[in-house]
């Protein structure tokens, strides 16, 4: 995935942290006036997933600066410490809802449901549905993991709206023929979404712990990227290549060695055409770095009395 799919990744990702946002707000807002438990937990469960993208636009961070060949130190540090701190805040987010449905039952608190309540809920599932499809898409067309896996939890939340929905159109209907029994399905209604907010943080410490590092690629299996680099013409030899596979992708870092007499700009035109040539041949390849010194004609390589001018160029 090159500098352009991370800038899409993320900003859909701050797209999906918006809408988190602003279900959260209006479902609290309107859960604390009807005083509805299950209205609360879906709202704390937008609050949780907002933790969860966060989380999740941090990996990419540290991904893109992985992918780029920056220095990782100083960086892993703050990285552990923001999914640490998200990790926690969804542990409580859970633990405060559940101490406050089991509240509500003890205390036995009841709520008249209303059908802003559930126009709220509706509008939040259309909402979500919505927000996993596009993920759901987008995460195909770039091939980003991320995608994937936060559409994933986006279809969980959406199972446990629909567990609040059915709780309040029960409520509703409960309240409309005066049926009293059950009347605090509301209540665990909540306690089943503070479970699903608890399933969520122990997912999030599951992924945190199993995200991938940088890997070494052995000799054998980076031999195929230099017969494809020997082969473009300009190349003299392959001194050096390194291959980091990051996950799903593979950065490339090489030395090369080029005709002595070719300019610093035919030099750069030969760099480019193997960077072209790995990523287009090697759909898994992202970033390709390559150093080029003029060849040493004293070094050892094929015959030693190969002559200067029939070295090859760029120019003809």
């Amino acid at each position: 995935m090159n500098d352009e799919g991370f800038r899409k990744t993320e900003y859909a990702l701050w797209s999906a942290i918006l809408v988190l946002t602003v279900l959260a707000c209006l479902m609290g807002i309107v859960g604390f006036q009807v005083h509805s438990n299950s209205l609360v937990a879906a709202a704390a469960q937008s609050g949780a997933g907002i933790c969860v993208v966060a989380a999740a636009i941090n990996r990419v961070r540290m991904m893109r600066v992985q992918l780029a060949g920056a220095s990782l130190r100083g960086l892993d540090p703050q990285i552990s410490v923001s999914s640490i701190l998200f990790i926690v805040l969804i542990l409580l987010i859970g633990a405060e809802l559940g101490v406050i449905t089991v509240k509500s039952l003890i205390n036995q608190v009841e709520y008249d449901a209303t059908i802003m309540t559930f126009a709220v809920l509706v509008f939040s599932l259309l909402a979500k549905e919505a927000m996993f499809q596009f993920l759901s898409k987008l995460g195909k067309q770039l091939g980003t993991e991320e995608f994937i896996a936060n559409a994933r939890r986006r279809r969980s939340d959406i199972y446990s709206s629909f567990v609040v929905t059915v709780s309040v159109l029960y409520t509703m209907l409960t309240q409309a023929i005066g049926f009293t029994a059950f009347s605090y399905v509301d209540t665990f209604a909540g306690l089943i979404v503070a479970l699903f907010i608890g399933k969520m943080g122990f997912s999030l410490v599951s992924k945190t712990i199993s995200t991938p590092t940088a890997k070494v690629l052995h000799q054998e299996e980076a031999a195929d990227f230099v017969k494809a680099v020997q082969k473009i013409h300009g190349v003299i030899m392959v001194d050096d290549l390194n291959a980091r596979e990051h996950g799903h992708y593979v950065v490339i870092d090489m030395t090369i060695s080029v005709n002595p007499r070719l300019s610093v700009w035919e030099g750069h035109e030969v760099s480019k055409k193997i960077k072209q040539q790995l990523m287009k041949q090697y759909h898994h390849v992202s970033h390709v770095y390559i150093h080029v010194n003029p060849y040493d004609a004293g070094y050892p390589y094929k015959q030693a009395d190969v002559e200067a001018s029939e070295l090859p160029s760029v120019l003809h």
